[in-house]
């Protein structure tokens, strides 16, 4: 549950005119607000520890910040993951004066701050883009997120996140890319196709639960397969797809069997 962390380090390495935009406004369609960016998980493995072991490492590595980790099943203890040496993650976004000013703070700010610890960096890369077809496999860094809200009798909020397997997710992310490429372009795609289907998933095995700022999130990892406009891939290769990217959800890479 630490997308919040890595989403909060992302925005105090922003340029305060950055932030100021992303955080107030974003880009506007339709009364919609978009981010347009995303991020991975952490790509580096962590140690799970439970709360007694966790007290060792923090003594012995100085941290003196009073973590909270809350493992959700019922009767298990709490629990976290210890990185000892390294964090790791990737950053999009199709808006390039967002690239820009990320690379530039990164490589100008003398330290940074994770949870109360001070970071250094170790090194900055950039990725080449990669050759997107009309038909392409891609394996989830960050998991997929789709949900409808609704109102119930008593007049709640409810949130329904949606399966891959259900009809709505389709239908949920083609919609989402067709209004990320016209808020990012100004005007449609010539052509508003596009088609996720799973292709090494199991239900089971592939539901990512996560709490950001204490709301509960579901979203999906695995392998899915994408059909369609190779425009609309690319805006969800630059921008993550689905919902919640700038929360960390929906970023991919192509994958090869």
């Amino acid at each position: 549950h630490y997308n919040y962390s890595i989403a909060a380090l992302l925005y105090k390495t922003f340029s305060e005119n950055v932030a100021e935009i992303l955080h107030t406004k974003g880009f506007i369609l339709e009364k919609r607000h978009f981010k347009l960016f995303t991020f991975s998980r952490i790509l580096d493995k962590g140690e799970k520890v439970e709360r007694d072991k966790l007290k060792k490492l923090k003594s012995a590595f100085g941290i003196n910040k009073d973590f909270v980790f809350r493992n959700r099943r019922a009767n298990a203890p709490e629990t976290a993951l210890f990185f000892k040496n390294k964090v790791s993650f990737y950053f999009s976004s199709v808006k390039q004066f967002i690239v820009e000013d990320v690379g530039t703070r990164i490589l100008t700010l003398p330290s940074f701050d994770l949870l109360g610890q001070e970071i250094l960096l170790s090194s900055l890369e950039v990725l080449k883009e990669p050759k997107i077809t009309d038909n392409t496999l891609i394996k989830m860094l960050s998991p997929v997120t789709v949900y409808s809200t609704m109102k119930t009798e008593d007049g709640k909020v409810k949130t329904y996140y949606y399966s891959p397997n259900e009809k709505e997710f389709k239908e949920l992310v083609k919609n989402n890319a067709i209004k990320k490429y016209t808020v990012t372009y100004g005007r449609h795609p010539l052509k508003e196709t596009l088609d996720i289907s799973t292709y090494y998933f199991n239900e089971k095995r592939n539901r990512a639960v996560v709490y950001f700022k204490g709301t509960r999130i579901e979203g999906w990892t695995g392998i899915f397969q994408l059909k369609g406009n190779p425009e609309l891939i690319k805006i969800v290769y630059d921008t993550g797809i689905g919902a919640k990217n700038s929360n960390g959800f929906g970023m991919w890479k192509i994958y090869k069997p």
